[in-house]
């Protein structure tokens, strides 16, 4: 119940995509090429020019090229969206701007996290007492300015953001001052894009609209729908995935063993031995065999491990 993050690896942004290259993360271009050589323990896509990557259990930035212009210093580090990343030292949480400068420091109190900034907020999961967390929002300040009091509460896309108030409860949407604008209602819903969600009720997925009217009503043989990306949104039948269109019409075929979200007109696909990056239509543009495991994956329990 979560809209992919800005910086998820696998996916195309600006042109390149990090993928694992044998032991090492580094990034392909659209022609499949390596554009930046595999180096990093982790890498991250990349958002506003930058990407987060690890280093000796450190975490920094690189530019386009390559170059490290924030050096890593961080225990944890997510991708800059409205000029800023949420950082981590030593468990405490930090804000700072493309520069490398801190332009915050969340209140001292315990934080299992901080999301991406959207609309000026964040989402921070916060420990009220013991074993009773919830999430509230900080503004770019590190201010609290929706107070802790969702079990569940997303990134805020086109305006609103998916949240829940009780674990297990039902899903709605609330606004950037935490009031619920489409009450909780669905048993399971996405975050908004492009002016529509994926909500489920009543054992059916649909896409709705801002004020919570229903757009579209998808099939009923949907288990599963993701936010709509690049006017596609992913759908799930018996773990086979496909991809349709804002009117709920199947554009892609549900026969993929794996597929991500589109983005840069891209998504990466598996099925059966062969992996790489589909079109809209669900055409590969970049296709290779799928590596098999070595022995030294399977010693090492990684012989599951996704691999360029």
């Amino acid at each position: 119940m979560m809209k992919y993050n800005a910086g998820s690896p696998w996916n195309f942004a600006e042109g390149m995509a990090a993928v694992f290259i044998k032991d090492k993360w580094g990034y392909i271009d659209k022609q499949g090429n390596i554009a930046i050589e595999p180096q990093f323990s982790y890498a991250s896509g990349f958002s506003e020019g930058l990407a987060a990557v690890e280093v000796d259990h450190k975490y920094g930035f690189i530019d386009k090229s390559g170059r490290m212009v924030i050096k890593p210093q961080y225990d944890y580090a997510l991708a800059f969206t409205e000029g800023l990343s949420p950082v981590e030292i030593d468990n405490e949480y930090f804000i700072i701007n493309k520069q490398g400068a801190v332009v915050a420091k969340l209140d001292a109190g315990d934080y299992g996290g901080v999301e991406c900034f959207s609309c000026g907020l964040a989402a921070v999961d916060c420990m009220l007492s013991d074993d009773n967390w919830k999430f509230g929002y900080i503004d770019s300040t590190g201010k609290m300015v929706i107070k802790p009091q969702f079990d569940i509460a997303c990134t805020f896309e086109d305006g609103l953001a998916l949240a829940t108030l009780t674990d297990g409860g039902k899903s709605g949407f609330i606004d950037t001052t935490g009031h619920f604008v489409i009450q909780p209602q669905y048993d399971d819903a996405e975050s908004f894009s492009e002016g529509l969600a994926p909500a489920m009720k009543d054992g059916r997925w649909r896409f709705i609209d801002k004020t919570g009217a229903d757009a579209v009503l998808l099939s009923d043989k949907f288990e599963c729908v993701d936010p709509i990306t690049e006017g596609l949104a992913r759908v799930t039948i018996d773990n086979k995935y496909g991809a349709v269109d804002k009117a709920g019409n199947l554009i892609v075929d549900v026969r993929f063993d794996a597929l991500h979200f589109f983005s840069d007109g891209l998504a990466y696909a598996r099925i059966g031995n062969t992996h790489g990056y589909i079109n809209t239509s669900g055409t590969f543009e970049i296709q290779k065999p799928v590596a098999k495991p070595t022995l030294l994956d399977r010693i090492k329990g990684k012989a599951n491990q996704m691999r360029w």
